[in-house]
Parts: C-alpha cells; structure tokens; sequence
C-alpha cells in the first residue's frame, strides 16, 4: 500500500492531512488538502470544486486521468460519493477500449485551482519530460524520445511527477508550508514499475551475504529517494518461526540472530547520511510483535510471556536499536501475551520508550486502532481504541477514514493530556521530517530520476544477490548440466512463465526473466508446457496429458512449482500465499503435486525448480527428482540466475534461512527448539509422533544449501575459562576441497548446560560467507563477548558462570557442526 502522510500530528485533530490509498471508497472529511467549504464571512455557503487525479494500471503501464468536481456539502461526504463516481466513470470509459484487466492504483483528490499543472494522460507526454526541457543537452533529449524507458512513458516518472504536483499543491495551501512526505513499502526496492526489482527480503535472506546486501538496499535506498519517497515500511524483523503463516515471504528467516544482522544492514544503508547529518530515507522497523501467530493464522494471537518477548520476539529489534537508529517503528496486529500491541502499554510504551529509549515515530498498521475496537473488542467506542492507542504513544495513525481512532480525538481537544501527548507526537513526526530534508527537499528532481533508476551498478548487485539467494536442496550428479541434457528440454509447470517476487512488488508477474525465458538461453530446443494451473484442476486431464508427451519425447524435463503472492491468473483461487492466505497444508497447492508424479512416471530425468514465499514439504520430491532448486521469491533476474545455476556458470551458495519440514502438521520446525519440545525417547516410545511415526525433524535444516564444489571445516579453536566479563575468540580453517570456485557459510551455535530457565538446543551467534578457489583455504576468526550468550528471566538480563559448547559448521544439522565445550567462570 503506498500512502502520503502530513507530518503533523496535531492535524489529527483538525483534519487537514491527505492520505493516499488505493481504496476510494473509504475516503472522508480528513482528505481535504487545503479545499474547505461552509459559511464565508458573508455567512452565505461557500461552493468549491476539486480535480480527482486517478493512477491507473493496466497491462504493465501506468497511466494517469483527472477530472473536475463541484462541491457544496458542507460536511464532506461528498469526496467518498464523487470519488466512486469517478471510479465507475472511468471504468465505463476504459472498458470499450478493451483495456481487459486494470487496477485502480492511486486516487487523489487535488484543490482547484491547478490550472498551471498539467495533469498526465494515458501513456502520453508530462509537462517535465525530459525531451521537452531547453536546459537539457540535445543528444539526452534525443535519447529521451528514443528510449523505450523514456521520461514521457517511465511508470516511475509520471508517478513521481504526480505526486510533485500533490506536495507541492498541499504545501502552497498549507499556512505553515509544511510539506507531506511520501511513504512506501520498499521490501523488493521501490514500489514503482520501472526502478529495480530485486528479490524479496526472504530471499536474500538465504543469501547470509550481509555486505552485498548492505550493497542492495544502499541501491534501494537511492532509487526511493530519487522518486521522492523519504520514509519506507519497513524493515520486517518478525521471525518466521510459523510456516503455516502467509507472510513468511516478507521475512528474512527463522533465527533471531540472522534477522538482526539483516536488519542492522538494512537501516544502516536506507538511512544513510550526507555530509550534513540528514537521512536519505527513513525506516520503519515493523511488526512489533509478528510472525508467529496462534495456528498461522494472520493477525491472531502472539503466544508467549515475558521470557519469550525478551529472548525470542524483541531480539532481532534490540540489535538494531543498539548499533542503528531506526527513525520509525510499527506495532502489529496482533496481541501479545493478551494484549494488542497497538495498545500495549507494557511492551509498546514501557518497554521502547523507556529501558530502549526509542524516540521514534511509533505508526500503527492499517487500521491496526480501528481492530483493537471492531476485532480484539478490548476498547469501549472508537475514541477509546484511540485513547489507548496515544497512551501507549502510538504516534501516527494509518487507518479508514471512515472509523478513525485518532480522529475520533477532536472532541478533547481541551483535554490537557491528550493535547500534551498529540504534542509530542508531533514533535516526533517534524524531527523525523526534518532529518530527511523534506522540509529543504520536499519534491524529488525529475531532471536527474531517470539517470538514477537501474543503473549499471545496481542491475549487477541485482544480478549477484539474485544468484546467493537461491539454494540448491538437492543434486544426485545431474547438476551442473551436460550439454547432451540440453539437447531437447521440456520445461513443465505453472511457475514458469512468470516472474514471482511477492507481495509489496512493483511488478506485473511478466516483464523479467522467468524460468522459461532463462532455460530458452541455454538451449534451442525448448517446448513448454503448463500442465496444470497453480490451484486450480481445471481441465488438468487435458493440460497434464500434454505435459506428459512433452516430456517424453525431452532429454530433460524442468518442472516448476510452487505459489504466488498476488493474483496472477483469473482462474479461481490462483493465490494461495502473501498477507492474509495462510496454509493449513504446506504441499504445493492443487494438483501440482500429481502433475509431478506423472512427469517423474516418464522416466524423463527431472529438474525440479521451486517458487514461492514458504517452506513446502516436499517429501514425494525429495525421493523423486534428480535435483531440486529453491528459488524462493525472485526479483527481475530470477530466470537467468536460474540458468546459470543449471549449468554450473553460478555455483549455487544460497543457505536456508527458514526449515523445510516433513510434515504440515509436524510443527514446530525451527531449528532452535527448548529440548522438553521434543518427545525423551524412552520405554515403548522410539519417535515424537507415532501415526504416523515420525520424527519432529525437518526435512532440510535451517543453514543448509548444496554445492557443486566441496568444503571441509577443520582446526576448531575456541578461548577456555573465561569470564563472564570477557569476551571468546572462535577460530576455524575452512578448505575448497572441490574442483571449482564456491562459496561456504560458516556458522558458530551455542548452548549452555544448565541456565535458569529453559533454553534452545542451539541458537545462532555468528556466521561470514567465505569465497574460496578449488584448493585454497583461509581462517576465519570471530570474537564473541561472553555477554552475548546470556539470557533475561522475567526482564533481567544473566550471563552465567557455566559450561557452554560451541557449535562450528556449515549448517544447524549436528551431522554438520564441530563441538566444542568450555567454562565460563
């Protein structure tokens, strides 16, 4: 969802900041942006008129349409009924030119007179495109025309023009000159076709690159501020400890550790500053507390006390607080321990602005206040949802305007205590919009956007951490691929005529490398077939039947599976993944599944590429294939990278940063469980589940990932009787004993013999990716302060004099770690 958002919070009470959303039918008095009607000062009705600027797109493009209305109704429920009008308008006038299938994506409602900003047409010149600026050299004018991303037709560029025309309108209108700042999601890059489309944050994840991803989100943070977006939602540091949930795709992984390095990395690098001290964009650090919801299910109850806040949820958030400074966080939807955290006075309130000392701008989640009224009914009335929600010092509302906790407040506008609060609320949203300039730079500079959209150096970082974050899962030898394999390829599946980057993406599923395009490059005799859609089994006799004979009469067949995010066909329930599509059943959906099975029948050698935001069980696969590929959610890139890996150009380095399990009911998974969580084998009970028997093990552990090359640890050291006071050194010698270049993660676990309460078998402490020739190796050294392997019992941090063992590997697997035990004193 893309917003602008007024930066002040005492506009809550007089209703004069503007929100952009992409549902105009929820839209009301707050939307006012400087236009105002009543009684003038000859007491006579006052009648004004506004222009409705609607953002459409359709078919990849983005095109922009105004219109003019009248108004008199003093009470302003006129822009909800004129802004359905315009809706229903337009659809009437797009239909006869056979537009098909449209989005509404941005509604605006702009105060006349703007007779001096020409409104963009559909797919037509801007008033600042480049071609048409004298000030501009002649060849880059020329070049402008010519380019098929030229100023005139770049979706990024009419969209960032359009919302110059709305700040600037705003700020003319507004007595004090304060300006909106724009605001967006930023998960895949900037939420605008035409900038660069990198994988999800799951993705990346796996890549456990923490420099080269410093490198993406710098990219990410250039190209949001050159479209004139100032602050991002995100990042997301929930953990994805819950495969069943639908947003796992938006995480970076199970561990708390590993999410916090990618968090870290994150603000760093989106928050970057000039020479003067200001930000480049701000970020939300979100969802304050997330992911790992009761059954899955999105937006239910976060169980858990204060041990598991303290040693679990809050982790990945208190190592960004302590090496970054965050400007903004977002409470979830969910309750915690009982209690909405949008309203949590104890962890909202209590426990960042106090011990945390977070000053922050504390937003809530779309309708996160409305929800404290309508579903988790812990508030009497809307006013009181927005009462609690201002005493836990939620700072910033994004919510319907129709049902408004905040602006429910206008009636205590002499209530000293809620004006007190609104004041510090204020004073946090102005800090933050001062620390980004949108005073001194409210609009973005049009003539240099273009230039400073995909260039070089971003599509190669796009293109490296599009090739570590993808992980081979398994390889039988058919990996790389002979030539005598590519003779003739059947690529097989639903997912492979689409690019598949998830939700928050400004993308239309097409326009990128997809699998299929990616296997066209490295052979010339490709034929391809769907065989089944994703959810659906809609003439699947017919569509498998095809598929069959492709793949007999094929040396390879490369099937692709998996889930989308957004819906990408119109056949019934294409979407099964993404917020608010959560999975009872982590198989591959519909009759993916048997359209494997019938392909494996052929005897055709398999390739198996997945797709898709979650962990899939995939035991049948595991047993049948030759070889299986995780490409997760990917960005523009995906299918050359794909290729490439296929045969042997990348070799594959991707590491997993969330568990496959066996089994959707034989959760949870994560790798860090409290040993009591597992059955003690004993008399007559030899497996955690005895129908079927089975072991609460996953199928591929967390840290794991294949290579074509091969890597031996060796040499472990760790420092013995220290003190809790000092810190431990960890040495390891790591060898390419293969044939070709690769890289290998080393990962450091730990556990403690006997703390005071319950810990995890193992948890995270370090890792580093290294990048070896075949033959060489090097040491890797990682100094840990002892402090870091302490623990909080009720709120109060320990660190133990006790036996700790450290784990040295290449995954979470003790098949795959080096023990060593030491003293702590």
């Amino acid at each position: 969802m893309y917003q602008l958002i007024d930066a002040t919070a005492t506009d809550i009470f007089s209703h004069s900041y503007p929100i952009l959303t992409n549902n105009p039918t929820t839209w009301d008095p707050r939307l006012r942006t400087g236009v105002r009607t009543g009684a003038g000062r000859s007491g006579k009705r006052r009648t004004d008129s506004v222009r409705i600027l609607m953002i459409c797109h359709i078919h990849g493009h983005y095109g922009a349409i105004a219109s003019r209305y009248s108004a008199s109704d003093s009470d302003w429920r006129w822009l909800r009924q004129i802004s359905v009008r315009a809706k229903k308008a337009w659809e009437e006038a797009l239909r006869p030119n056979n537009f098909g299938d449209w989005s509404l994506t941005r509604l605006c409602i702009l105060p006349e007179p703007i007779s001096n900003a020409a409104s963009p047409v559909m797919n037509g010149p801007e008033k600042r495109a480049i071609y048409q600026d004298a000030s501009i050299p002649v060849p880059a004018r020329v070049a402008d025309l010519l380019s098929p991303f030229g100023s005139y037709q770049n979706p990024a560029y009419l969209a960032a023009a359009t919302i110059e025309d709305v700040i600037l309108q705003f700020q003319k209108n507004n007595s004090l000159q304060i300006p909106l700042i724009n605001v967006a999601d930023s998960v895949n890059g900037v939420t605008l076709l035409n900038t660069t489309l990198f994988p999800a944050t799951l993705s990346m994840g796996q890549s456990w690159n923490i420099d080269l991803y410093g490198k993406v989100v710098d990219a990410m943070s250039k190209e949001n501020r050159a479209v004139g977006i100032h602050w991002v939602l995100s990042p997301e540091l929930d953990l994805a400890r819950e495969p069943r949930y639908g947003r796992v795709g938006e995480m970076y992984g199970e561990d708390r550790y590993h999410v916090g390095r990618f968090g870290v990395a994150y603000v760093k690098n989106m928050q970057a500053t000039d020479s003067e001290g200001f930000s480049r964009v701000a970020t939300t650090v979100k969802h304050w507390i997330y992911g790992s919801s009761l059954g899955g299910i999105n937006e239910a109850r976060i169980i858990g006390g204060m041990n598991d806040f303290y040693n679990v949820y809050s982790y990945p958030y208190m190592a960004v607080f302590q090496e970054t400074n965050p400007m903004a966080l977002m409470p979830s939807y969910s309750s915690y321990d009982d209690v909405p955290m949008t309203t949590n006075i104890q962890y909202t309130k209590n426990f960042l602005r106090g011990p945390t000392k977070f000053d922050g701008v504390i937003i809530s989640d779309y309708a996160a206040i409305t929800q404290v009224l309508t579903t988790q009914h812990t508030a009497k009335n809307i006013q009181d949802a927005g009462l609690k929600a201002l005493e836990a010092t939620v700072d910033h509302e994004i919510g319907p305007p129709d049902q408004s906790g905040m602006g429910a407040l206008t009636t205590l506008s002499n209530n000293p205590t809620v004006v007190a609060a609104v004041r510090e609320a204020a004073r946090r949203v102005l800090t933050l919009k001062f620390l980004t300039k949108t005073f001194d730079e409210p609009v973005p500079d049009l003539k240099k956007l273009n230039s400073s959209l995909r260039t070089a150096d971003t599509m190669q970082t796009n293109m490296d951490i599009t090739r570590e974050s993808m992980v081979l899962l398994k390889n039988d030898g058919i990996l790389p691929l002979q030539s005598s394999l590519l003779s003739k390829v059947a690529v097989i599946g639903p997912m492979a005529d689409i690019i598949n980057p998830g939700s928050y993406a400004a993308s239309d599923y097409y326009t990128g490398s997809t699998i299929l395009t990616g296997i066209k490059k490295i052979s010339s005799n490709v034929v391809f077939s769907r065989g089944c859609f994703r959810n659906n089994d809609t003439n699947f006799a017919a569509m498998k039947a095809e598929a069959v004979s492709n793949a007999k009469s094929a040396t390879l067949a490369v099937v692709t599976l998996g889930s989308v995010a957004e819906i990408v066909d119109t056949n019934e329930n294409d979407r099964t993944d993404g917020e608010g599509f959560d999975h009872a059943d982590l198989d591959f959906p519909g009759p993916q599944n048997e359209l494997l099975q019938a392909i494996v029948e052929t005897g055709t050698p398999v390739v198996l590429i997945i797709s898709g935001g979650q962990a899939f069980t995939m035991e049948y696969a595991a047993n049948a294939t030759k070889a299986i590929l995780h490409t997760f959610l990917q960005g523009e890139l995906g299918g050359d990278a794909v290729a490439e890996i296929l045969t042997g150009k990348t070799n594959p380095s991707g590491k997993l940063s969330v568990s496959i399990p066996r089994l959707s009911s034989a959760l949870p998974i994560y790798y860090n469980y409290i040993n009591s969580d597992r059955k003690q084998v004993g008399w007559q009970v030899y497996s955690d589940y005895q129908t079927p028997e089975l072991n609460r093990v996953p199928l591929y552990p967390f840290g794991y990932g294949l290579s074509y090359t091969k890597f031996s640890i060796s040499g472990v050291s760790v420092t013995n009787n220290t003190s809790t006071r000092d810190s431990i050194t960890v040495k390891a010698t790591i060898q390419n004993t293969g044939t070709v270049q690769g890289k290998e993660v080393v990962q450091v676990y730990f556990n403690q013999f006997a703390p005071d309460i319950e810990r995890p078998v193992k948890n995270l402490i370090r890792f580093a990716k290294v990048d070896l020739e075949p033959g060489a190796s090097t040491t890797v050294s990682f100094s840990i302060a002892v402090s870091e392997m302490g623990y909080f019992v009720n709120g109060i941090e320990k660190v133990d004099a006790d036996q700790y063992t450290i784990f040295v590997g290449s995954s979470s697997d003790n098949a795959d770690l080096i023990a060593t035990t030491i003293a702590v004193h």
